[in-house]
């Protein structure tokens, strides 16, 4: 009877622990909406993620933009700049110009002069010197010879004699070593001082033509340079304020 009543109560117990945990089964299905809330803040996070990159984006082109603005000013600093630097190169090339030009037509002017008046006439009077050489070493000789001739006839002291005849040679060496060295002088003049003097000038002219040829190219090498200088200038403001354009079109399209 007792172990009937046992069974009897061990089987009530059994049967009161199935009906205590059967409930929390049927309770499983309300876990669904806690597993769908990770995808929602995942969204929700890319979401927040790409506003910020938008965000940063924005502002990027923003500072690339003031970035810009800043270059264009500058650009236009530098542009006057390049202005007076253009001004005081052309004013040197100018003025290169004109030195070279006066330079070269005193050049030429001065071989010109020496050889159609200097050198004829320097020429004329060496050959006047020359020629008094001569003339006097001839009188000279031609009074000696008197001398010699009126002593030989007349009967004169011995002693005045010779001092006559003495002074007489001396007086005509002297001219004939007179004329000696004026002969040199004068070829020295008419073959080596004058030609070297020539060549001179005509070096001077030479060169005078060099630097003037130089400074020409040196004149047009300038426009070249300053040209090109200008076009990099107009260029690079206009690649500026095509980019500005492009910046503040895009910062207004975000903006709408």
């Amino acid at each position: 009877m007792l172990r009937r009543l046992a069974l009897v109560l061990s089987s009530s117990l059994l049967f009161a622990c199935q009906a205590s945990v059967t409930p929390s089964k049927v309770e499983e299905p309300t876990a669904t909406p806690s597993a769908a809330r990770p995808a929602a803040d995942d969204a929700s996070g890319k979401a927040a993620e790409k506003a910020t990159e938008k965000a940063a984006a924005r502002k990027q082109k923003q500072k690339e933009l003031r970035q810009k603005e800043r270059e264009v000013e500058a650009a236009r600093v530098e542009g006057q700049i390049q202005q007076i630097d253009r001004s005081v190169r052309e004013a040197g090339v100018a003025a290169s110009l004109r030195r070279t030009a006066t330079e070269l037509t005193k050049a030429k002017q001065d071989l010109e002069v020496f050889l159609a008046e200097v050198k004829p006439r320097e020429l004329e009077e060496r050959r006047i010197g020359l020629d008094q050489s001569i003339y006097r070493a001839d009188h000279s000789k031609d009074e000696l010879g008197e001398l010699v001739a009126m002593y030989q006839a007349d009967e004169f002291a011995k002693t005045t004699k010779e001092l006559v005849l003495k002074r007489g040679r001396r007086e005509l060496e002297s001219a004939e070593r007179y004329l000696a060295v004026a002969r040199a002088e004068f070829a020295h003049f008419e073959k080596v001082t004058q030609p070297q003097r020539e060549r001179e000038l005509r070096d001077k002219v030479v060169d005078a033509e060099l630097e003037r040829n130089k400074a020409e190219q040196e004149s047009e090498k300038a426009k070249l340079e300053l040209a090109l200088q200008a076009q990099k200038h107009e260029q690079r403001l206009a690649d500026l304020a095509e980019d500005i354009a492009e910046l503040r079109a895009e910062l207004a399209k975000e903006s709408s």
